[in-house]
């Protein structure tokens, strides 16, 4: 029979779990995690790390080939490496690629050793943090050991769960014990921490997570079966309406704050559960037939979003050189165990709205007329986003106009890459417009006259020189123009 999760410390006593797990209900298959917005969460029994879509379905077991997650208890997910961490009741921190296979043993030596539950990762500062026998500990993702948190000053009664804000520099953990502070903290780099005033003393704090735009801290109640928050202002306090949802021995919690939902493991209700963070209620995901045995300390893993868009700029002659500025990314949201950052970006040059071969660099010589635009692309386990910028309209003027000697005027050939809007304009030449009304490229026609001191030059002298400005606006994307020089030419007496 599987057993409730054993924690070696003064915590209430676990309800066994009933159930026999024959072999036929057991039947564990590992796969890749496929691309999608996803769940994922250790579990203790039958020792896997598990996913499933947030949209329902598509759930699974991480293929952990050269990794052990037996008695896996807590979770991190380095997005940018492409990489899954755990720790487990064994004492031991194993790693795997979110992809499958490839995993191994992380190097702990340095850090307290015991029964390990919690995980929380800071890939900027290149470290991975857990709980291990009542103490915070940590290891360097580079392999190169770890050691313990200074807590002094800080209330550590019964840790359960970690979290990390990098830009605060801290960690904090939940603290399980009767009557202690829900929440408290140390300094990343030392120096000792504190309690978070507000979170209360009632309860069993089993994994928090942070809401930091919206000022909140959650964390699950293990024994009051609730999700509970406090405001990190100091003022205010309670439990999200978890109507519609398991909840029962909630272990562990992640937070979306874009879709606005809270996730949490049901210890004993063996369900990934959610509630919606404006007071809706909530349900209990989808997870097909997949096994569940001890789930706890859910995360979640999200395509890469947009944070900036990219730019392109550059002439608008044939033959000019476009330059692509890269749009940024949203980094992940380490406190909320949100993970969302790209593990591989690059760029694509389009032409007429299709990509270019092998055009992928920051440049791009524009060799023929179309409207050119960028995308920036970005891809992690979750799967691929992309942005794409206004266009650059490429347009080319007639190496000759054709004159008309009797009036005075020239005609000047403009070849479009689409639909849009051609102005010519110019101190010494009158002013026009002509719209497009085909949505294809082609050419249009423009008639170019005198006017002012050219057209007083032209009527005395049979020929004056203008400069005219000519400006397309194409029907999405910026606006470009291109100077040209004429010479007009007007026959006179008696044949002209």
């Amino acid at each position: 029979m599987p057993t409730a999760r054993v924690v070696p410390r003064p915590l209430s006593i676990r309800i066994a779990v009933a159930g026999l797990l024959a072999a036929a209900a057991v039947l564990l298959v590992a796969s890749q995690a496929r691309a999608a917005d996803s769940v994922y969460w250790a579990d203790y029994e039958p020792g896997q790390i598990s996913f499933a879509g947030l949209a329902g379905g598509a759930a699974g077991a991480l293929d952990v080939s050269g990794a052990d997650a037996a008695e896996a208890n807590g979770m991190a997910i380095d997005a940018a490496a492409g990489k899954a961490y755990w720790v487990t009741g064994a004492g031991k921190v194993f790693f795997a690629n979110l992809s499958g296979g490839g995993g191994g043993q992380l190097n702990t030596a340095g850090a307290s050793e015991g029964f390990q539950l919690g995980a929380a990762i800071d890939p900027i500062g290149g470290r991975l943090y857990w709980v291990a026998e009542g103490k915070i500990t940590y290891a360097n993702l580079n392999g190169s050991g770890g050691g313990d948190l200074d807590t002094s000053g800080a209330t550590v009664d019964g840790p359960t769960g970690v979290a990390v804000d990098h830009a605060a520099g801290r960690v904090y953990w939940s603290n399980s014990g009767p009557g202690a502070p829900k929440v408290s903290y140390a300094g990343i780099g030392g120096g000792g921490g504190g309690d978070l005033p507000n979170t209360g003393t009632a309860g069993e704090a089993n994994g928090l997570a942070f809401d930091l735009a919206a000022g909140k801290v959650y964390w699950a109640d293990y024994s009051g079966d609730r999700i509970s928050y406090a405001n990190l202002n100091g003022i205010g306090f309670g439990d999200v309406n978890t109507a519609g949802a398991t909840v029962d021995a909630p272990w562990g919690v992640a937070v979306d704050p874009i879709a606005g939902r809270i996730y949490w493991a049901n210890e004993q209700g063996k369900k990934i559960s959610y509630a919606n963070l404006n007071g809706s209620g909530g349900a209990d995901l989808d997870t097909g037939a997949l096994t569940i045995g001890l789930p706890a300390f859910p995360v979640l893993l999200k395509a890469p979003a947009a944070a900036t868009a990219p730019q392109a700029t550059g002439g608008s002659k044939p033959g000019s050189t476009l330059t692509c500025a890269a749009g940024t990314w949203a980094p992940d949201l380490l406190e909320s165990f949100l993970y969302r950052a790209p593990q591989t970006t690059s760029l694509q040059w389009l032409k007429d709205g299709q990509p270019i071969a092998g055009a992928t660099a920051p440049t791009y010589a524009a060799a023929t007329v179309g409207n050119y635009s960028c995308q920036s692309l970005a891809v992690n386990q979750a799967g691929s986003s992309s942005q794409t910028t206004s266009s650059v309209a490429v347009f080319s003027l007639g190496k000759k106009a054709k004159l008309n000697r009797k009036k005075g005027t020239a005609t000047l050939s403009v070849r479009v890459p689409g639909a849009g809007t051609l102005t010519l304009s110019g101190k010494q030449v009158v002013k026009q417009k002509r719209t497009r009304k085909a949505a294809t490229a082609g050419a249009i026609k423009l008639t170019v006259k005198a006017k002012g001191k050219a057209k007083k030059a032209l009527n005395r002298k049979g020929k004056a020189r203008v400069k005219l400005t000519v400006a397309f606006a194409p029907a999405s994307g910026s606006a470009a123009s291109q100077v040209k020089k004429l010479v007009l030419r007007k026959a006179s007496g008696p044949g002209a």
